[in-house]
């Protein structure tokens, strides 16, 4: 839902806030920010708390911005709008990381390449579901952009409750059956 968020995001900071595309921009910096520093950030997390503490936090915080943001209005300051577009950037990047690593440790080695295959997919689909549902939650008009972004808060609370199916301990990386101890060596063969 975060590419949702920010597309309505955008338009709410020129058309609600009247920022030029330049200052709206600059606005929503501190996401960035929060994306790559969070990123190593997130990484330790993940082994001290596990997927389950860290995704869920993340969608939470996720959740938590994206009703904040729908609650911005013209009165709202800089350090306001920053700091919406931080906490979504501070949620989700805990959240991708997490996926990454589940995705990829999840699988045996033989299909690494298929897990990683999916997760592209998924990491591609999810925006475009994300910006679909979003402009059919608002298809006009700033209280409708508030309203949708108060959709997406709840889609992101509902992340929260499949977040606790997640793993509680980080699975290590399954060995490939062909590989391992008194596997048929395959070396010279094509």
């Amino acid at each position: 839902m975060l590419f949702g968020t920010l597309f309505l995001s955008t338009y709410s900071l020129q058309d609600v806030l009247g920022l030029d595309p330049l200052h709206g921009s600059l606005h929503a910096l501190p996401l960035a920010v929060a994306m790559v520093v969070g990123a190593p950030v997130s990484a330790v997390l993940l082994r001290r708390y596990g997927p389950r503490r860290t995704t869920v936090a993340g969608m939470a915080v996720v959740a938590l911005a994206t009703l904040l943001m729908s609650r911005l209005d013209q009165t709202s300051g800089s350090v306001a709008i920053g700091g919406c577009f931080l906490l979504l950037g501070a949620g989700f990047t805990p959240v991708m990381v997490t996926a990454t690593a589940v995705v990829v440790r999840e699988g045996s080695v033989r299909s690494a390449g298929v897990s990683g295959g999916l997760q592209q997919t998924a990491m591609n689909i999810g925006p475009a579901l994300g910006v679909a549902v979003a402009t059919t939650l608002a298809p006009a008009g700033a209280s409708a952009r508030g309203t949708a972004l108060v959709v997406l808060a709840a889609v992101a609370a509902l992340g929260v409750l499949l977040a606790v199916r997640l793993p509680a301990v980080a699975a290590k990386r399954r060995p490939d059956p062909a590989v391992g101890p008194g596997a048929r060596s395959t070396a010279g063969h094509p």
